[in-house]
C-alpha cells in the first residue's frame, strides 16, 4: 500500500508540474504570436506612412516646381510634372493644376486659359455652386485607365475634393481629401467600387506668396494599398485599410486574401496622411505567423507526462525490486517505448519549425548531395535544382557572385567547423547564403546551407544609395547657387561645394554653427537671421535678398529662398537655404535706374519741344490752308464767270481750257483738304469704342450710290465681326477702299466686290475687300500707300493719290497692318487688320 501511494504522488506531482510548464510555455508562445503580428503591424504602418508621405513630398515637389515658374501655362505644368510620370506612383490617376473662380468670372476664366495653351478648354460649372474649382490643367498617370479626366471639370460637384482645396488654403500645407468614388471608376462592376482621394497642395507666387492655385494629386487606393503592402503583408492574411467618412470609418482597401480559420489575432494601427489620419487593421491566427507556433507547450506537456510516468515507473521499480524480475523486464520496455515516443515527438517539433520558418536551409552530405531541404528551400531553388546535387546549382540556376556578373563557383570543401557567409544571384534573386561545415569523421564533411532572399532589401539599399548620390550630385552640380541645409533652431547641417565656394567657409567651419555668420553685423545685431526663419517656419518659405559677408570679409549682395523641411504632423524639421550672388545684377539695376530717371528726363524735354513743334505746324497748317484756298477760290469763281458769260463768245477750244482750268482748281483744293487730313490725323486723338463693321458696310454702300449710277455690281458682303477703334476713322477706311473697288472696276460688264474677314493662326481677325477690277502690277505695290503715288493715269482713273496713304495711317494708328495683292487685269485685294471686340472683355470693363 505505501509503495502504491508513492507512485501515486510522484505522478500526481510529475503531471501537476508538466501542467504547470506547458501552460507558461503556452503563455511564452502566445507573446511570441503578439510580438510577432506586433513587428508586422508596425512594418505595414511604415510602409503606408512612408508610401503616402512619398506621395505627398512628390506633390510638394511638382508645387514648388510651378511656384518657381514666372508664367504659368500648358507647357510650363507639362515640364513641371513631367517627373511624376517618372516616378513609380503605384495607384495615381491624375495630376491636376485647380484655379479658384468666382461664378461671375466663368466666361473670363476660360477665355484666359485658352490664351495660356488650352486651345479646347471648357467649363463646366457645378449648378448652385458661388464658388468654383476648376481643372484647369490636367495630367493623366493612369496607367489602367489612359487618357484620365478632361480639364476644365468643377471640383466644387466633389464636395470631399473641395472640402482638401479649403483646408489647404487654411493651412498653407498639403491635405487628404475624404474617400469618394472617382467619375472614372463610376461604372465599374467591382463591389466595393473603388475608392479615390485627392491630395491637394496650394501653389502660391514666388515673390509675393499671393494665391496661384492648387495641385491636385488623385490617388485610387485600392492600387496604393495593394503595391504598399506587397512585401510587408505576406504573413497577414487579412489587412485592411479605413478612413473617415464624416463621422462613419469607412474601409477604402484591403487585401483580397481569405483569412484563416480562428483569427485570434488583430491589431490596429493609425496612419498619418497628410492632414488626415487613416486606420489600418490586421486579422490573423498565431499559428499563421512563422516562429510564433512551435507546439512546445505541448510538446512539454507531454514529454513531461511522459518523464513522470517514467519517474512513477521507476520509483515503483525501485520498490518492488525485490519481486518479480519479469516486471522489471516489461518496466523497462514502457521504458524505452516512452523514450521512443518522446524522441519522435521532438523529431516532429523540429520538423514544423524547419517547415515554417522563412528562411532556406539545406543539409548537403559529403558527396554534394541534397540530404534535406525544408519547404522554403525548395522554392528559392525551384523543383528542377531541388532534385540535383548540389554540386550542379551553380550551373543551372546560373548563379553570380555578388556583382552580378563573375560565375558564382561552388567550394570542393571546407575544413570542419568553420562557417561562412556568401552572396550570389541566383535565377535573377540575390541571396545570402551562411554556410557551416559538419564534424564528422569522414574526410570529406558535409554542411548545412542557411539561404535567405534578400532582393528586396538590396534593392531597397541600391536606390537610397543612388538617391544619396543623385542629391549630392545636384548639390555640388548647380555651380551658381549655394545650397545648405538647417535644423530648427538655424545650426548648419549640410555645408554644398558651392556654398563654400560662394561664401569662403569650408565645411568644417560651418557645420555646427549659426547660419547667422553669414550675415552682416548690422542684421545680425536687428535680428534678421531669426526673422526670415520664423517667416519660413509660419508661410513655408522666406525670401533671402541683401547682403552677406564672405570669410575673408568682403561683401555681396545674395538672393534666394528659405524653405520648411516639416514633418508629417506638420512641425518643422528643418530648413533648405538656396542663395546665388547676384552683385552683377543688382549693379546693373542700379545704374539702368539712374539711365531710366536721365531717359524720363529727356522724354519729358523732349515731349515740350514736340508740343512746341505741334503747335508751330497747326498754325502753319491754318495758314497754308487759308492762302492757298483763297486764290483757288478766285481762280474757280472767274473761270466759273468766264463760262457763264462769255459761253458764246468762246469757241469750243476756249471752253475746254475753262473746264481744265476748273478742274484743276478743284483737283488741287481737293489735295490740299487731304494734305490737311493726313497732317492732322497723326496729332488727332483716337476715340475707342465699338465698331460695326457690317453696319458701316451698309452706309457706305448706300452713300455710294452717284458713284455706282445704274451699273450692274454685285456686293457680296461675308461675316464681319466687330472692331474696336475710333468710329470716325474706321467709316474713312471703309469708305476709301470701297470707293476705289467702285471706281476700278467701271470697265467690267459684270462687277463684283467681296467684303469679309479670315481668321489667322493667331487667332485674329483679318478683314479684306476684294474685286474683279483693273488690278496693278505688284512690283510697284511699294509706291502704293505713298503720298500722291498713283498705279494709274489721271486719265484713266481720277484720284489725289491721297486716299490710301491717309486709310494706311488710320490702320496704323489702331495697332493694325494693311496691305494689298493684285494682278493687271484680275483686280485686287485689300487687307487690314483691327483689334477684334471681344463682349467677355466689355462685361469686364
Amino acid at each position: 500500500m505505501g509503495v502504491r501511494l508513492q507512485v501515486i504522488g510522484v505522478v500526481l506531482l510529475g503531471l501537476l508540474v508538466s501542467g504547470g510548464a506547458g501552460l507558461l510555455m503556452h503563455r511564452v508562445e502566445r507573446d511570441r504570436a503578439d510580438q510577432a503580428l506586433d513587428r508586422r503591424t508596425a512594418a505595414a504602418q511604415d510602409a503606408v506612412a512612408a508610401g503616402t508621405q512619398r506621395y505627398v513630398d512628390a506633390l510638394q515637389l511638382a508645387a514648388g516646381g510651378l511656384e518657381a515658374l514666372p508664367a504659368l501655362d500648358a507647357d510650363a505644368f507639362t515640364t513641371a510634372t513631367q517627373p511624376l510620370g517618372q516616378l513609380w506612383l503605384a495607384g495615381v490617376t491624375g495630376v491636376d493644376y485647380v484655379v479658384p473662380v468666382p461664378d461671375a468670372d466663368v466666361a473670363v476664366a476660360q477665355a484666359a486659359w485658352r490664351g495660356r495653351g488650352v486651345a479646347d478648354l471648357t467649363l463646366a460649372p457645378t449648378p448652385g455652386a458661388t464658388e468654383h474649382y476648376f481643372a484647369m490643367l490636367v495630367r493623366s498617370l493612369d496607367v489602367r485607365q489612359p487618357g484620365g479626366d478632361r480639364a476644365g471639370r468643377d471640383l466644387a460637384g466633389i464636395p470631399q475634393a473641395a472640402d482638401a482645396v479649403a483646408r489647404a488654403e487654411r493651412s498653407g500645407l498639403p491635405a487628404a481629401s475624404e474617400p469618394y468614388v472617382a467619375l472614372r471608376d463610376a461604372a465599374s462592376s467591382a463591389s466595393p467600387q473603388p475608392q479615390t482621394v485627392a491630395l491637394v497642395q496650394r501653389v502660391v507666387e514666388h515673390k509675393t506668396g499671393a494665391l496661384r492655385g492648387y495641385l491636385q494629386l488623385t490617388v485610387r487606393v485600392q492600387d496604393f494599398f495593394g503595391d504598399t503592402m506587397l512585401q510587408p503583408a505576406r504573413e497577414l492574411p487579412d489587412v485592411t485599410l479605413a478612413a473617415y467618412a464624416g463621422t462613419e470609418l469607412r474601409t477604402i482597401a484591403a487585401l483580397a486574401r481569405r483569412a484563416p480559420r480562428g483569427s485570434d489575432l488583430r491589431r490596429t494601427a493609425d496612419v498619418q496622411v497628410a492632414d488626415k489620419q487613416w486606420q489600418l487593421r490586421v486579422a490573423t491566427g498565431s499559428g499563421v505567423l512563422v516562429g510564433a507556433d512551435g507546439h512546445l507547450d505541448d510538446g512539454m506537456f507531454f514529454g513531461g507526462a511522459a518523464l513522470t510516468l517514467v519517474t512513477g515507473l521507476l520509483v515503483y521499480t525501485l520498490a518492488t525490486s525485490r519481486r518479480r524480475a519479469e516486471e522489471r523486464v516489461e518496466e523497462a520496455t514502457a521504458e524505452l517505448r516512452v523514450a521512443g515516443v518522446t524522441a519522435r515527438s521532438q523529431a516532429t517539433l523540429l520538423s514544423a519549425v524547419m517547415d515554417t520558418i522563412a528562411d532556406g536551409v539545406a543539409v548537403i552530405d559529403g558527396d554534394g548531395n541534397a540530404a534535406w531541404l525544408n519547404p522554403t528551400a525548395r522554392a528559392i531553388l525551384g523543383p528542377e535544382a531541388s532534385q540535383r546535387p548540389a554540386s550542379q546549382w551553380a550551373e543551372l540556376l546560373d548563379m553570380r557572385a555578388a556583382d552580378g556578373v563573375t560565375p558564382y563557383r561552388t567550394h570542393g570543401g571546407w575544413p570542419a567547423g568553420t562557417e561562412s557567409l556568401v552572396e550570389c544571384v541566383m535565377a535573377g534573386r540575390r541571396i545570402e547564403i551562411r554556410l557551416r561545415t559538419l564534424l564528422h569523421e569522414r574526410e570529406q564533411p558535409g554542411f548545412v546551407a542557411v539561404m535567405r532572399d534578400i532582393t528586396d532589401r538590396h534593392a531597397a539599399e541600391e536606390q537610397l544609395r543612388g538617391s544619396e548620390e543623385l542629391l549630392q550630385v545636384l548639390l555640388d552640380g548647380a555651380r551658381d547657387y549655394a545650397i545648405y541645409m538647417l535644423d530648427p533652431a538655424g545650426t548648419i547641417v549640410s555645408w554644398s561645394v558651392n556654398a563654400e565656394r560662394l561664401n569662403g567657409y569650408p565645411s568644417e567651419e560651418t557645420i555646427g554653427t549659426s547660419y547667422a555668420c553669414l550675415f552682416t553685423a548690422d542684421d545680425q545685431a536687428g535680428g534678421r537671421p531669426e526673422r526670415v526663419l520664423e517667416r519660413a517656419a509660419e508661410r513655408g518659405r522666406a525670401e533671402l535678398d541683401g547682403p552677406q559677408v564672405r570669410k575673408d570679409g568682403t561683401r555681396f549682395w545674395a538672393h534666394g529662398l528659405v524653405s520648411a523641411v516639416r514633418h508629417p504632423d506638420g512641425s518643422v524639421r528643418g530648413f533648405v537655404t538656396v542663395s546665388q550672388d547676384v552683385t552683377e545684377r543688382k549693379q546693373a539695376e542700379q545704374v539702368i535706374e539712374r539711365l531710366n530717371a536721365d531717359l524720363e528726363q529727356r522724354i519729358d524735354e523732349r515731349t515740350a519741344d514736340l508740343r512746341e513743334a505741334n503747335a508751330e505746324l497747326e498754325s502753319f497748317s491754318y495758314s497754308v490752308s487759308h492762302d492757298l484756298r483763297a486764290p483757288l477760290r478766285a481762280v474757280d469763281g472767274f473761270a466759273k464767270m468766264l463760262a457763264l458769260d462769255y459761253d458764246a463768245a468762246l469757241d469750243e477750244p476756249g471752253r475746254r481750257y475753262v473746264e481744265r482750268i476748273r478742274a484743276g482748281a478743284q483737283q488741287m483744293g481737293e489735295l490740299i483738304d487731304g494734305l490737311l487730313a493726313f497732317s492732322r490725323l497723326q496729332r488727332q486723338e483716337l476715340a475707342s469704342g465699338r465698331v460695326g463693321l457690317a453696319e458701316l458696310v451698309a452706309e457706305v454702300w448706300d452713300e455710294l450710290a452717284v458713284e455706282r449710277g445704274d451699273r450692274p455690281i454685285e456686293l457680296v458682303v461675308g461675316e464681319l465681326p466687330d472692331a474696336v477703334g475710333d468710329p470716325r476713322l474706321v467709316r474713312h477706311v471703309i469708305a476709301n477702299l470701297l470707293g476705289n473697288a467702285v471706281k476700278y472696276t467701271r470697265e467690267q460688264t459684270s462687277a463684283r466686290i467681296e467684303v469679309g474677314h479670315n481668321v489667322t493662326v493667331a487667332g485674329e481677325a483679318t478683314y479684306f475687300v476684294r474685286d474683279n477690277g483693273a488690278g496693278f502690277d505688284m512690283r510697284y505695290a511699294g509706291k502704293l500707300f505713298k503720298v500722291f503715288q498713283r498705279l494709274h493715269r489721271a486719265e484713266e482713273y481720277e484720284g489725289t493719290g491721297i486716299g490710301l496713304a491717309l486709310t494706311h495711317r488710320i490702320v496704323h494708328r489702331h495697332g493694325g497692318q494693311i496691305w494689298a495683292e493684285a494682278a493687271p487685269g484680275e483686280g485686287a485685294t485689300f487687307l487690314f487688320t483691327l483689334p477684334v471686340f471681344v463682349r467677355e472683355l466689355e462685361a469686364v470693363r
